[in-house]
């Protein structure tokens, strides 16, 4: 990380590898430097945005296994912010307080054999900003990663401020922004501009999803958008949080799962999506079981926007694997979905969107280029 002053921690390949977690469909700003190696992004700490840069380098040692040590270097430009603020603050989004390899051991192998075939490789759930998360995953309906992450780089250059620290390097990408509040967007943006930058009908959902959250931040004394979600959760069952998102322009229950698993640590949510309700077919045999279904309509006899929104037979699939899987069902969902898409794709500081192999048996793999349009993950 040459010009920025940087700190480290060390942590095991199986643990944490970032090219297993940055750019495989739970976040979509993480920028890859191809000549430093490095992943850039901006990020809010302690309520202020910073340019933030890490890097993944491994120890020297003589053990090629996947115990191997690694070292993840970070920093923000212009040295912005102290240290020990960035390391705890990367700890809490990584999720570092939870071992990955201890819940593979005593949870999800003990109770499903498949998990043999699934040994964990660096993927982990991520701590994200609730507002950023929500609006990310509404452009996610119907879409693919590639095109999602295209969208929220749109959303930050149209809408965002831009961030001018004073820097010493200029290989990190011509400009960094934040993420709009739903503030910034009801000010800045129109439907018919989103329009114009390819979000389609998404448009209109995420107009009118910050024009309702700026309503709600004004009649509960709250500023920050993700300050006022999480005021929501912290009041709320899963069920009620879910109910919550739904109300929502645009969220339907696979949207609101993947916010209640990646932006408030909902941890065992499972969010039901092609790829895993094809997995729960394909490999665990799920049937519609018609009693569990009338089980469920009933539960949501007194919820509204769930009763319209929610697809029973999905639903089940999520109760079955929480079931299985248990209070961490929603990070063994994203190891298997992360195993059946294959790939990460992510954009890159020259301003293409790239895809690459996930090291799923823990090696270096050569970066490739492929058609922006063959990895999905349909909403």
């Amino acid at each position: 990380m040459t010009g920025a002053n940087y700190g480290s921690f060390i942590v095991r390949k199986k643990e944490l590898l970032l090219d297993n977690v940055l750019q495989v469909g739970q976040s979509f700003r993480w920028v890859y430097n191809e000549s430093s190696q490095e992943y850039v992004t901006t990020m809010k700490i302690s309520g202020q945005y910073h340019v933030v840069l890490l890097k993944q380098v491994e120890l020297n040692q003589d053990d090629e296994s996947d115990l191997k040590n690694t070292i993840v270097q970070y920093a923000t430009l212009g040295d912005t912010c102290d240290s020990k603020s960035l390391e705890s603050h990367l700890m809490d989004y990584f999720r570092m307080d939870v071992s990955v390899e201890n819940l593979y051991n005593k949870y999800w192998l003990p109770n499903d054999v498949r998990f043999k075939a699934h040994y964990p490789t660096g993927n982990r759930m991520l701590a994200q900003e609730p507002w950023e998360t929500l609006v990310s995953f509404i452009c996610s309906s119907n879409n693919n990663i590639s095109r999602i992450t295209k969208m929220c780089h749109e959303l930050c250059r149209n809408f965002g401020t831009e961030l001018k620290p004073e820097i010493d390097r200029d290989d990190t990408g011509s400009s960094h922004y934040t993420f709009p509040s739903s503030d910034d967007i009801v000010n800045k943006a129109t439907e018919d501009k989103l329009r114009e930058l390819g979000f389609g009908y998404r448009a209109k959902y995420i107009m009118e999803t910050a024009k309702l959250l700026v309503e709600q931040k004004k009649a509960n004394d709250f500023t920050d958008d993700s300050e006022y979600l999480l005021s929501v959760k912290d009041s709320s069952s899963y069920i009620e949080l879910r109910e919550h998102l739904m109300g929502y322009t645009g969220v339907g229950p696979k949207v609101a799962d993947c916010v209640c698993l990646m932006g408030f640590r909902h941890d065992d949510v499972v969010p039901v999506d092609v790829h895993i309700s094809r997995i729960a077919k394909r490999d665990y045999k799920f049937q519609v079981n018609k009693k569990s279904m009338e089980n469920l309509r009933k539960q949501y006899a007194s919820y509204p926007v769930t009763k319209k929104k929610i697809n029973l037979e999905l639903d089940l699939i999520r109760v079955m694997f929480v079931k299985k899987w248990g209070k961490y069902a929603g990070w063994a969902q994203g190891i298997l979905f992360s195993n059946e898409i294959g790939k990460s794709s992510g954009a890159t500081t020259n301003g293409d969107v790239k895809k690459r192999q996930l090291e799923l048996d823990i090696q270096v793999k050569e970066e490739t280029v492929e058609n922006s349009d063959k990895i999905k993950r349909k909403k």
